[in-house]
């Protein structure tokens, strides 16, 4: 990808108050999603000595314009962020992906393996969607606009009931231009290419939780068993967005992994 495609993403860089001497975590955000949903695992790390990173995937800062250039794709998307990692000098990191994150972070492992320590999936592995979800966000696509029902059912999908208040938090993705929400949210549906996950050799685990309504606990499974070097961590009581209602057991569980598969800093 050309230099002059790869847009300058904004990172929210935060450094814990005593530091464990931990590799930073960056923490990828999902489709028609922002980054304030990081913030209860965000403070559990912190609180635990970790540097967190949390980037915002091209077009999804407030105000941002993107290259006319660029193309949203999972690869345009990984690319703009090995760029903001080597720009920074400090690497490898701990790659966390919360859906369409997780795919952009496999894309970026396979792509850049230099840049991952280790990889965390949280409530997803690649695994086609489920069909009536396809069919009603590519209803969307074909329509060129995000509507109320729609929105609604993804939430409900995505994080259960909410307070008047998370909701309103945690629904602004959604006022992401479509011409974002359009692109993303189809590299989101396609899933990253079946060469992608034998090509990532860092350790990987999946933070599922096990009322996840988007990905089963069987896809999360059989996607861990396939090949060596994976493991799968179940955290009860807790849905897709199992980061944001369960920070706690996904920070220990985070720790525990880099503890025992991640490289010391240099």
């Amino acid at each position: 990808m050309a230099e002059s495609t790869v847009p300058r993403l904004f990172v929210h860089i935060r450094e814990p108050r005593v530091s464990a001497g931990s590799l930073p975590a960056l923490l990828i955000h999902g489709w028609a999603s922002t980054s304030a949903y990081w913030e209860p695992l965000a403070e559990k790390l912190l609180d635990a000595g970790s540097p967190v990173w949390i980037p915002d995937l091209p077009g999804y800062h407030p105000g941002e314009i993107l290259p006319p250039e660029f193309r949203w794709s999972l690869d345009s998307a990984a690319a703009s962020l090995a760029a903001a990692l080597e720009a920074t000098g400090s690497r490898p990191v701990h790659l966390v992906g919360h859906s369409l994150g997780g795919s952009v972070a496999l894309t970026l492992a396979a792509n850049h393996p230099e840049l991952a320590a280790t990889v965390t999936l949280v409530g997803m592995v690649p695994a086609p969607p489920n069909e009536s979800f396809r069919a009603m966000l590519e209803s969307q696509w074909k329509q060129g606009f995000i509507d109320p029902e729609t929105k609604e059912r993804c939430m409900k999908a995505w994080y259960g009931t909410l307070s008047e208040r998370d909701n309103k938090l945690l629904s602004r993705g959604f006022d992401v231009p479509f011409e974002v929400l359009g692109p993303s949210g189809e590299a989101a549906m396609t899933g990253v290419d079946p060469s992608i996950p034998g090509r990532v050799h860092a350790p990987l685990l999946v933070l599922a939780g096990t009322e996840d309504r988007v990905r089963s606990m069987d896809q999360m499974s059989a996607f861990v068993d396939a090949a060596p070097g994976r493991t799968v961590r179940a955290i009860q009581n807790a849905g897709h967005s199992v980061h944001w209602e369960q920070p706690q057991q996904c920070a220990e569980a985070l720790r525990e992994f880099w503890r025992t598969n991640g490289p010391s800093p240099a």
